[in-house]
């Protein structure tokens, strides 16, 4: 799963929100709608395997460090969105 998000623009909070609940819902059986998308990453499932190639995936789509320890850091895909379009911004604003 790859996106072209950097390529245009740093993403929003809610393009990094999409694309997670889109993977986590890919390798785990969950609806995607509505996904909880305030529930700790350990409520779905995830083993740390998993969060450890999630993690993978983000820096390749956006181009951004991500460790799994931010995962434990920022506990849901909400906090770890905002957290990540942040990290986006102001490396965007410092370029």
């Amino acid at each position: 799963m790859t996106s072209d998000a950097h390529l245009s623009h740093p993403a929003d909070a809610e393009a990094i929100q999409n694309w997670m609940v889109t993977y986590i819902t890919s390798v785990i059986d969950v609806p995607a709608d509505p996904f909880p998308v305030a529930e700790r990453f350990d409520n779905y499932g995830l083993d740390s395997i998993e969060i450890t190639i999630m993690c993978g995936m983000m820096e390749e789509t956006y181009e951004i460090e991500v460790g799994p320890t931010e995962v434990f850091d920022h506990p849901s895909v909400a906090e770890l969105s905002q957290h990540i379009a942040r990290r986006l911004k102001d490396r965007s604003a410092a370029a």
